[in-house]
């Protein structure tokens, strides 16, 4: 069978190009051709051009941002370097998308075409150009009929006006099997009058196993370290992490999507998506304002708190759930850390990914 998956593949995000990895390689492993539908307008390429945040604000905010800029231009294009390589070799995608127009029809034939995972359903601000659902993502521009299903696939934050709630009524029905990846949106699609099912992040589909094969053998560092993953910027979530560094003697190592213009020397800020899961796999603990810094904390089995993530916290609470462990999300931190039972959890996990793989399988049929 030939598939073709819609998603943010080409995104300078460590979770974005790690799950569109993830759900390929299941896919192949299954023995189907597939490919990403190279879809990438201009508009998304926009929201990386550091530039753009200038316009609309004073001479003295432009002048502190360009300063900015300058401080952290090294070691943004060395992060810059680090994605662009991953896409390069492990995504196996050339430099430019087949795809710019925002709305471009589809010129490929598929056999099965897979909307998600990720915020591919996001209706405000998908571009700069934009605002509202992208046509695109809901197959509606395929130049060749396809059999169309979702998997793991994301709203975000869910707000629509009446016109967009009815316009995705529409998009909807297009598909012939629906799966998304929090409860909020499987409760908002039922309202709407559709059933879907609830599935695991594409990244749960591989094993501990199977993503140690992408990462050196050697410890990530040769002394024990607790790591700090933020993803959402949180002041209280960092000071938890030091705490917890401290009460485990070990060196606090942080990875933070914002590049701070004072270089730290613990502060790992040019690291690309094989670094950061490498990290997790070797943290004595985690603490993490992220999704993708969660799942794999669960993946390898580590003893991690998550908080923080505030408006994006739905999709870690509905993973916890789904494990059991649902008190490993909290909006601040703990007055006594409870050790997860690794066991108990890694079963329940068991039982979340064989449902959704089982949804997989009968997508195919």
């Amino acid at each position: 069978m030939k598939i073709g998956i819609l998603t943010y593949h080409r995104a300078h995000n460590y979770g974005a190009m790690l799950q569109a990895y993830a759900l390929r390689t299941y896919l192949q492993a299954q023995g189907h051709e597939v490919e990403f539908i190279d879809y990438w307008p201009t508009g998304h390429a926009k929201e990386y051009n550091w530039l753009r945040s200038i316009k609309g604000h004073t001479q003295r905010e432009r002048c502190v941002y360009l300063l900015y800029l300058v401080l952290t231009a090294i070691r943004r294009a060395f992060r810059i370097h680090k994605f662009e390589k991953f896409r390069e070799l492990y995504l196996q995608l050339p430099s430019q998308p087949r795809y710019t127009q925002y709305g471009a029809t589809i010129n490929e034939s598929y056999d099965l075409v897979i909307v998600g995972s990720d915020q591919i359903w996001r209706n405000h601000c998908t571009t700069l150009e934009h605002i509202g659902f992208d046509p695109v993502y809901f197959c509606q521009t395929l130049n060749h009929p396809a059999h169309c299903a979702t998997y793991a696939a994301s709203m975000g934050v869910i707000r629509m006006s009446d016109s967009e709630e009815k316009q995705l009524k529409q998009y909807l029905s297009c598909f012939s099997s629906l799966s998304v990846r929090e409860k909020t949106l499987l409760q908002k699609l039922a309202e709407l009058g559709f059933e879907s099912t609830l599935v695991c992040d594409p990244t749960l589909l591989l094993s501990k196993e199977q993503w140690n094969t992408l990462l050196p053998k050697k410890r990530f560092r040769n002394a024990p370290y607790v790591l700090y993953y933020e993803m959402t910027q949180s002041g209280v979530s960092r000071q938890y992490a030091q705490i917890v560094a401290k009460e485990h003697h070990c060196e606090l190592l942080i990875i933070s999507a914002t590049l701070h213009t004072i270089w730290r020397s613990n502060e790992l800020t040019n690291i690309g998506p094989i670094e950061l899961i490498h990290a997790i796999r070797d943290a004595e603990f985690v603490v993490s304002t992220s999704f993708h810094g969660t799942a794999f904390s669960v993946i390898f089995e580590k003893q991690f708190i998550s908080m923080g993530a505030r408006n994006n916290s739905d999709r870690i609470q509905t993973l916890l759930t789904q494990i059991n462990i649902p008190d490993h999300y909290t909006a601040i931190p703990p007055v006594a850390y409870t050790p997860i039972d690794i066991d108990a959890a890694h079963k329940k996990l068991e039982t979340y990914t064989h449902h959704s793989k089982q949804y997989i399988n009968a997508i195919q049929q």
